[in-house]
């Protein structure tokens, strides 16, 4: 029985590698798609750029066979690198379709060239403890390393350097700045800042960030690992297991959070898999790290509470200083 498993197994991967390779076929090759790209960027961009890698990027994932990643280095300025998907048939920068923003070869170099002067001019003015500055201007986020996470003033720090700088360039940075705080070895901060630029004006959204507002990121950081591990630990039983959903900071004091986790129960309808669950809830709980003893407990049950809304509506049940957004509602 197991052999037979393992030959199904064997059988079902060399079709799909059939067709994969099958997919390949049918798109242009990479010798015409290179030719077709370097006659591209000779019409187009007068030869300015290096090519650094141009290779097929098909997958299981596009499925599409004519999709090739490029990476470019400006000839004038090494530095300036620019990546994209290529389309070799229609021999045109692949962009998603809810991606409005203008991401033709120009504007990514351009994109670029900011972020080096930005990186170089943040890295400059910060405090001597930061180990690396990322930037994206394109995204508006700054990502920044340090050697420990960042205390209270050392917030207001960052946030005043850093506005600073952006307000130099009110026509690259158009919106608030979203700032990862990141120590060593860790993919993700657990602190997000958000800092906004003179220059700014959302008074028209719905939904705005206050100055300074101090963001967790649910995901990456030790931290967070050892928040969802308290919780898992603490509140999830065997046939009930509950999920981290979102973490509130509060805006005075950086280990005092209100944590969101939505409850499981198993299907009542019977499925051929009888692990499976569904979500019949949210909690929402007061702690402090690290001991993270819980201070109050409130559960949402959806039969009552608006499972669409639910974050909506538990931001409104948060004390004030909590709330680093402005709603209105």
């Amino acid at each position: 029985m197991v052999k037979d498993i393992g030959m199904h197994k064997i059988i079902l991967y060399s079709v799909l590698i059939g067709i994969l390779f099958l997919f390949v076929g049918c798109g242009v090759s990479n010798t015409n798609a290179k030719k077709g790209f370097v006659a591209y960027l000779k019409e187009h961009h007068n030869n300015k750029y290096e090519i650094l890698t141009f290779e097929r990027n098909f997958n299981a994932a596009n499925m599409d066979p004519n999709l090739y990643w490029v990476e470019l280095a400006l000839k004038e300025n090494l530095k300036v690198v620019i990546n994209f998907e290529w389309d070799a048939k229609d021999k045109a920068l692949c962009v998603s379709s809810h991606d409005t923003e203008d991401r033709s070869i120009k504007a990514l170099t351009e994109y670029q060239k900011q972020e080096i002067v930005l990186r170089e001019e943040l890295y400059e003015v910060l405090d001597e403890d930061v180990l690396s500055v990322d930037v994206n201007v394109f995204n508006h986020s700054i990502s920044i390393s340090l050697k420990s996470e960042p205390t209270f003033n050392k917030f207001h720090y960052f946030s005043n350097k850093i506005g600073n700088v952006l307000d130099k360039y009110p026509n690259t940075w158009t919106r608030e700045a979203h700032v990862d705080f990141k120590i060593e070895r860790e993919e993700k901060g657990f602190y997000e800042l958000i800092v906004k630029p003179t220059a700014y004006n959302d008074s028209t959204e719905l939904y705005r960030y206050k100055q300074n507002a101090i963001v967790a990121n649910n995901y990456g950081s030790v931290k967070a690992e050892n928040i969802d591990y308290i919780i898992r630990k603490e509140f999830s039983k065997p046939n009930s297991p509950v999920f981290l959903s979102n973490i509130w900071v509060n805006q005075k004091d950086l280990n005092s959070f209100y944590i969101a986790f939505e409850k499981h129960e198993p299907r009542k309808r019977l499925e051929k898999d009888q692990s499976l669950t569904e979500v019949v809830g949210m909690y929402l709980v007061e702690m402090n790290y690290p001991n993270l003893n819980k201070k109050n407990l409130t559960y949402y049950d959806y039969k009552t509470t608006d499972k669409d809304d639910i974050f909506l509506y538990l931001f409104t049940q948060l004390p004030q200083d909590y709330q680093y957004l402005i709603a209105d509602l």
